[in-house]
């Protein structure tokens, strides 16, 4: 496949994203400079579209401080403070698998753009920019936050093209298939209230009189069986401080709430009362209910994300990708000399 996203956005993208690594991961160590050729050379092709290594290379730093900035964040060792041997090729290893990622990503975007009959317009990026001046407080400000990061307009321009094309492609997915968020929505989310008898302190210690507390949660659930007014059991008993802000009941899917939570609701009929269930903050009595067209409309937006997520995997999945022989030899102690 001819390379028409790749030639046009690729060197701004690049050369953005390298600006972004380079400025996080001290881009003014010195390290001697790969030969053109070396440069040139490709090492990586997917369904057609191939990458050199300096494109390869750039990915890599990209990743590389993306990971470090993460790891840093949960006071983990990154990259600069490996030096075990092996620690460090698999550190290495780990870039490489994301820098393959991301790039497989970008092509299949550029295929599915080329099939689908879709194009960026100059207006559209132009739209993007006007907004993000807006957000940040002026055009003044833009340059002078893009100066800061080592990235000039045109370079954002282009990253903000690849926005783009992401955005059409999830519309373009959005439009096909109507009816597939709201499907997904009520086969996998449920909404429900419930009472929290808390048998652990704000510390997470666990209480004394845990006997006690079993037996008013069973009272609880009794009286809710029998027909007293659920949200009048919520405001005698409830220690769940987020009911108050969710008088509606919470809408949740499976990995939102601790699993017991889950696994109590889903084994509910709509209307249905459970009987105490255990989990690590207490005992939980839970009523569910049926999901409203409000409720779709406030989780509408994750719902049609990760059934994009999912189409964009499956894109990546079924993409045939090809590793030159040159490329592992781009890692944590080369990858600069590739941008030189």
């Amino acid at each position: 496949m001819k390379r028409t996203f790749w030639k046009r956005a690729a060197a701004g993208v690049l050369a953005a994203v390298m600006a972004l690594s380079l400025t996080a991961c001290g881009g003014k160590e010195t390290v001697e400079a790969a030969s053109e050729e070396e440069k040139n050379a490709v090492v990586l092709t997917v369904d057609g579209v191939d990458f050199t290594a300096e494109e390869y290379a750039v990915s890599f730093l990209y990743n590389q401080n993306r990971l470090d900035s993460m790891l840093s964040m949960y006071g983990q060792q990154t990259s600069a403070d490996v030096t075990d041997e092996a620690d460090r090729q698999t550190y290495s290893e780990n870039i490489a698998t994301l820098a393959k990622q991301q790039l497989t990503y970008m092509a299949v975007c550029e295929k599915q753009m080329e099939a689908q009959g879709l194009t960026v317009e100059d207006s559209e990026i132009d739209a993007q920019m006007a907004e993000f001046e807006e957000q940040m407080g002026g055009a003044d400000q833009v340059d002078e936050y893009l100066k800061s990061v080592g990235l000039t307009r045109e370079q954002y321009g282009n990253l903000a093209r690849l926005n783009v094309m992401i955005s059409k492609l999830r519309a373009a997915y959005l439009e096909a298939n109507p009816n597939a968020a709201r499907e997904r929505f009520d086969q996998t989310y449920m909404r429900c209230k419930h009472v929290l008898i808390k048998t652990v302190d704000d510390d997470n210690n666990e209480l004394e009189n845990q006997d006690e507390l079993k037996a008013k949660a069973e009272e609880v659930a009794s009286r809710a069986k029998a027909g007293e007014d659920f949200d009048a059991l919520i405001k005698e008993y409830n220690e769940d401080p987020g009911m108050e802000s969710s008088p509606d009941g919470y809408v949740f899917t499976e990995g939102e709430m601790v699993d017991a939570f889950y696994q109590g609701t889903k084994a509910l009929e709509i209307g249905g009362i459970s009987d105490p269930i255990k989990s690590s903050y207490g005992w939980h009595i839970i009523q569910r209910l049926p999901l409203r067209d409000e409720d779709f409309t406030a989780k509408q937006a994750t719902v049609e994300e990760a059934l994009f997520s999912e189409q964009a995997e499956a894109w990546q999945q079924a993409a045939e990708v090809t590793e030159g022989d040159k490329l592992s030899e781009i890692n944590l102690d080369t990858a600069k000399s590739y941008v030189q």
